[in-house]
C-alpha cells in the first residue's frame, strides 16, 4: 500500500471517529423528545403505566394536590445549539425528580409549590449531560430548581373529562441559584382522578446569571431556552 493510500485511509478513519464522537456528544443518532404535550401525558396515563387512585373522578378541585411520579412527570428544558460543520439542532433535556403541591379552593388555584433535583437531568448525550454538572446551569453546584406560585390562579369552569383548558401561572422561578418573576403559559385537562398540568416559559440564561456552556463541537449555543413541565397531580 503506498504512503499516499495510507494518508487517505487515515483521514478517511480519523473523519468517521470524529463524526462518531460528534453524534455521541450530541445525540445526534436518537430521535429528538417531542415539546411536552397534553396529549403526550395523557396519553402514558391511559396506557396505565401510572400509579392508581381509589378517590374517584373528580368533581371539585377544593383541596391539596400531590405531584404523582410517573414517566409523564418531569421538568426540562429545550435550547437551539449550532453545531460545527453540522448546523443547528436542539438540545432537550429532562428530570423526572419532581415533587410538589396545588392548593385549591373551588376554582381558584391559592397555591403551587414545585421543586426539581436538576443534578438528574438527562439529554440524549451523557458528554452534554456531563458538562451541564460543570458548566451553564452548573447543576453539581446548583442542582435545584423550585416554582412557587405568587398570584392565585382562577379557573373559569371545572374542565369536563379530557378537555383543554389554558391559563398562565404568575410566580417565582429559582435557577442556578437565582430567582425571577416568571410567567408560565399554561395547559391543562382532567384525567380520570387526576388534574394533567403542562407549561412552558422562554427563559434568558443572562437572568438567572448563566453562561451558556461551550464545547469543541459545538459553535454556539443560544442565550435563550425553553423551559418545559409535564405535571400530573392526584389528591393528597
Amino acid at each position: 500500500m503506498s504512503n499516499r493510500l495510507k494518508v487517505l485511509l487515515g483521514l478517511f478513519v480519523i473523519a468517521i471517529l470524529a463524526v462518531g464522537g460528534l453524534g455521541w456528544y450530541l445525540g445526534l443518532f436518537a430521535e429528538e423528545e417531542e415539546a411536552a404535550s397534553v396529549a403526550e401525558a395523557t396519553a402514558i396515563l391511559d396506557s396505565g403505566e401510572t400509579e392508581e387512585s381509589s378517590s374517584g373522578p373528580i368533581s371539585d378541585l377544593t383541596g391539596t394536590w400531590e405531584v404523582e411520579s410517573s414517566e409523564a412527570t418531569f421538568v426540562g428544558y429545550r435550547v437551539k445549539e449550532v453545531l460545527s460543520s453540522v448546523g443547528d439542532f436542539t438540545a432537550v433535556g429532562r428530570t423526572g425528580d419532581v415533587t410538589g403541591t396545588l392548593v385549591a379552593d373551588g376554582l381558584t388555584v391559592t397555591n403551587v409549590s414545585i421543586a426539581a433535583d436538576l443534578s438528574t437531568l438527562a439529554s440524549n448525550s451523557r458528554g452534554r449531560d456531563g458538562q451541564l454538572r460543570r458548566q451553564g446551569l452548573e447543576t453539581g453546584t446548583f442542582p435545584d430548581g423550585a416554582f412557587e406560585l405568587t398570584s392565585p390562579i382562577i379557573i373559569d369552569a371545572l374542565p369536563a373529562e379530557g378537555e383543554v383548558f389554558t391559563t398562565t401561572a404568575t410566580g417565582e422561578l429559582t435557577l442556578h441559584g437565582e430567582t425571577q418573576a416568571v410567567e408560565v403559559a399554561i395547559e391543562g385537562t382532567i384525567d380520570g382522578e387526576r388534574i394533567v398540568i403542562i407549561g412552558s416559559m422562554d427563559i434568558l440564561m443572562s437572568d438567572f446569571g448563566i453562561t451558556p456552556p461551550s464545547a469543541p463541537v459545538v459553535a454556539s449555543i443560544e442565550d435563550q431556552g425553553i423551559m418545559e413541565l409535564s405535571l400530573i397531580f392526584h389528591r393528597a
